[in-house]
């Protein structure tokens, strides 16, 4: 009788505790980002497209990794990004693009933006992808992606600029 009387306590306890670490953990919001190849870190002062996002940062989700990734191939480059991760549930609005430049450059903001596609909720395991053909040119592209996760600050994220052939052949990066 008092062995049980003690399991129950016990298991009481363990559920208390359970709550407890659960709770903190939700108060301390940690963001995780990441990006293949180089990654550019935008602020509202450095980015004119973000310069007018004044919100209130208040989080709902604990956990959120997306992936930015630059492909080709058949004549196309193309972009996507992928929600690899999201902990609890968050709203993850994204704009992938991509951009394109005869001559090497190493910021979007130097090159012609090709294609562009978005989403207001990128959902954990759902990607989004723009692409273009590469108009039989060999160029230099990159990828780019602006997220806002729940009510957070505009973000955004590049790849280094690579190097494609008029056939949509990886050449390299630069």
């Amino acid at each position: 009788m008092k062995s049980s009387k003690v399991l129950k306590c016990v298991v009481a306890m363990l559920v208390c505790a359970l709550i407890i670490v659960m709770t903190l953990s939700i108060m301390s919001v940690n963001k995780v980002y990441n990006a293949y190849a180089d990654t550019e870190q935008a602020t509202r002062n450095e980015d004119p497209e973000l310069k007018n996002e004044g919100e209130q940062i208040s989080p709902y989700g604990l956990t959120t990794s997306l992936s930015l990734s630059l492909d080709c191939g058949n004549g196309k480059v193309w972009a996507t990004v992928k929600n690899d991760l999201t902990v609890f549930s968050s709203t993850v609005i994204v704009i992938v693009q991509l951009y394109s430049s005869e001559e090497y450059a190493e910021s979007y903001t130097e090159m012609e933006r090709v294609s562009m596609n978005s989403i207001a909720d990128l959902d954990m395991g759902k990607t989004i992808t723009t692409e273009a053909e590469t108009g039989g040119v060999e160029k230099f592209w990159l990828a780019r992606m602006r997220y806002k996760i729940d009510n957070g600050s505009w973000s955004s994220r590049q790849t280094a600029a690579c190097r494609i052939s008029a056939t949509g052949e990886f050449l390299g990066y630069i």
